[in-house]
């Protein structure tokens, strides 16, 4: 089964800007980053900066979904400056 297959909702494709923060304790440092899809209930995000799988982070922007709150599924190397994360809402 691929990775599209186990989507629960479909994703739109889009470009854009959003920011970002680690939920760490005592960390309000905000990243940036690129939305590249959106659904109900994830996001596809490029960044700079890795992400780790299991990471909770915190979408500093307003977002067409029901939550700010997201946690990182995947991440991979993408091209030679990015990475692309997939995040879960919750």
């Amino acid at each position: 089964m691929s990775t599209f297959d186990k989507r629960r909702h479909s994703r739109d494709d889009t470009i854009s800007a959003v920011q970002y923060v680690l939920n760490r304790l005592h960390s309000e440092e905000i990243f940036d980053g690129v939305i590249a899809n959106i659904s109900e209930s994830g996001v596809c995000i490029l960044t700079t900066d890795p992400l780790s799988k299991g990471q909770d982070i915190t979408i500093k922007n307003k977002i067409p979904a029901t939550s700010q709150t997201a946690t990182v599924r995947w991440s991979t190397k993408y091209h030679d400056l990015y990475y692309m994360a997939g995040l879960e809402l919750i």
